[in-house]
């Protein structure tokens, strides 16, 4: 299995619970971006408007016969869609972002300038 996340760099900056809780979960995420089996890329601010504002999506493509699908994120609740046209769809928004998103290397070093902001 492999995960492939592009995060957007409201994520690393948000605050969501305390401090502590950021850079808890920061370092969680740092820590499993070096897992040779997750890639993690952040799209920075810099990068401007992009697809993925419209929404959180994930690809899920399996290694057997099983077709792709798409599971969209919503807030009550979270269809998925198998129509291959769909799901087209959504795997080129998702290399778009890949496109527009930091390097894996240049992503750590934004998570580590964040968790550093949440230290002090």
């Amino acid at each position: 299995m492999h995960l492939w996340v592009v995060l957007d760099e409201s994520a690393l900056r948000r605050v969501v619970g305390s401090l502590e809780i950021m850079r808890e979960q920061l370092e969680h995420l740092h820590s499993l971006s070096t897992e040779p089996h997750i890639t993690v890329e952040v799209l920075p601010y810099s990068a401007g408007a992009h697809p993925g504002l419209a929404g959180q999506f994930s690809v899920l493509e399996f290694s057997d016969t099983r077709e792709a699908v798409v599971y969209l994120e919503k807030f009550t609740n979270g269809p998925c869609l198998a129509k291959t046209s769909d799901v087209q769809q959504y795997s080129e928004t998702h290399a778009r972002l890949r496109a527009l998103a930091l390097a894996p290397n240049q992503s750590r070093h934004l998570i580590t300038d964040a968790i550093k902001f949440y230290t002090s």
